[in-house]
């Protein structure tokens, strides 16, 4: 049987260590690229220098492109075991909070995500990101 070459292990060990390299360094990206800012209330708007007006803004279009396009609950208590963080409609039924990517200069926020609820194979509560596109 013929041995591998010491190139061919070389040059597989080296694909192998720059495919690694751009997979973890890709998926450790921050969600919101360029010079935004990501956030999910006003508070945290405001903390970034942003005017109260325009914070107020992108955080109620943000929740209302949520509460068109994300799934509701009726209660609380059941929007809470689902999803991170709720809140209540204009309909009363409550809906999962968004966090979003806020540009400076931008009143539009853009990658609108959300977070909820998923169960791995051995049971354990994770989150996972839903986005909105």
């Amino acid at each position: 049987m013929a041995r591998p070459s010491l190139t061919f292990i070389a040059v597989a060990a080296l694909a192998t260590l720059i495919g690694a390299v751009w997979f973890f360094g890709y998926r450790r990206t921050p969600a919101c690229s360029g010079e935004g800012r990501y956030m999910a209330t006003v508070q945290q708007c405001r903390a970034y220098g942003l005017d109260a007006g325009l914070c107020a803004g992108a955080v109620d279009k943000a929740r209302a492109l949520v509460a068109r396009v994300a799934p509701h609950t009726e209660t609380s208590f059941d929007c809470e075991v689902r999803f991170s963080e709720c809140f209540a409609g204009p309909d009363g039924r409550f809906t999962p909070s968004p966090s979003f990517c806020l540009a400076p200069g931008s009143a539009e926020p853009r990658e609108v995500r959300y977070l909820e609820y998923d169960s791995d194979r051995l049971n354990r509560k994770k989150t996972r990101e839903i986005r909105l596109d």
